[in-house]
């Protein structure tokens, strides 16, 4: 199973084209305030199509830590 992860997009560079919305399989309420892919909101999906068709290669992502069980 493959671990959650929160993309990032460089602003500067993205041209907001709208293919990695296109892409996304997550609901259509996964989109930022700028109509990309949610940023700072973990993914559980991490298929990472959005980073593969991004034409500016400029979304990346950081794998969510796992939570730690308080109670072990």
């Amino acid at each position: 199973m493959k671990k959650p992860v929160i993309f990032d997009i460089g602003w500067n560079a993205c041209i907001n084209c709208g293919a990695c919305i296109a892409v996304c399989p997550q609901p259509a309420g996964f989109v930022s305030d700028f109509d990309t892919i949610a940023v700072n909101t973990p993914c559980e999906i991490a298929c990472m199509k959005c980073e593969d068709i991004c034409p500016v290669s400029t979304i990346s992502h950081l794998v969510v830590a796992a939570q730690e069980n308080p109670h072990k």
